[in-house]
């Protein structure tokens, strides 16, 4: 017998589709919206304790498995309005944090390129001074050029193959989000 996973005993799947439901419990379709932000319902922020609350959730389901979103609204009528300009939000709240990721991995990599360019240009003449006449403040000054040159190539790889691992994940994260189905019950 296979053992279930947390996730599995938590969260519901969809018979159909197979992917994990998240069940949102909302009393009024506003309570979707952040309470202060006053702006068009279309370029409104989703709520943060809702955004915390599925970030929570997706915590707990492996990035490989799908998403589905269920609202269970209390109102007393339905709005098929209101359910589309809420779909639009959740996707533009989304869309947003997806450029802010994407933004953040190139940031890094340029940073890791300008890091890489400095090292190579300390290393580079490390090499062309080391035949030079030694002096004790040339020998400090050459071995100052070696360790920088080292320091800022570890930096450049350390920015690029390890502070990417957590934007990256996050992008997936986020992706995920926006491929989610999204439906309302009553």
């Amino acid at each position: 017998m296979k053992k279930a996973s947390n996730y599995e005993m938590l969260y519901r799947k969809n018979p159909t589709t197979g992917r994990i439901i998240i069940d949102v419990a909302l009393e009024d379709y506003l309570d979707f919206f952040h309470e202060w932000d006053n702006s068009a319902f279309k370029k409104r922020d989703i709520n943060t304790d809702l955004a915390d609350f599925l970030d929570l959730c997706s915590e707990d389901i492996p990035l490989r498995k799908k998403l589905e979103i269920v609202f269970s609204v209390k109102a007393s009528e339905i709005s098929r309005e209101k359910e589309e300009l809420i779909s639009i939000s959740y996707h533009n709240y989304y869309n947003s944090l997806i450029r802010l990721e994407k933004r953040k991995t190139k940031r890094y990599f340029k940073l890791s390129v300008i890091l890489l360019l400095i090292a190579i240009l300390l290393l580079f003449s490390y090499g062309l001074l080391i035949n030079r006449e030694n002096t004790i403040i040339s020998k400090v000054f050459l071995e100052s050029l070696l360790i920088g040159g080292w320091v800022f190539t570890w930096e450049a790889i350390h920015l690029l193959f390890i502070d990417t691992i957590e934007p990256y994940r996050r992008y997936r994260e986020i992706k995920r989000f926006l491929e989610a189905e999204i439906s309302f019950k009553y």
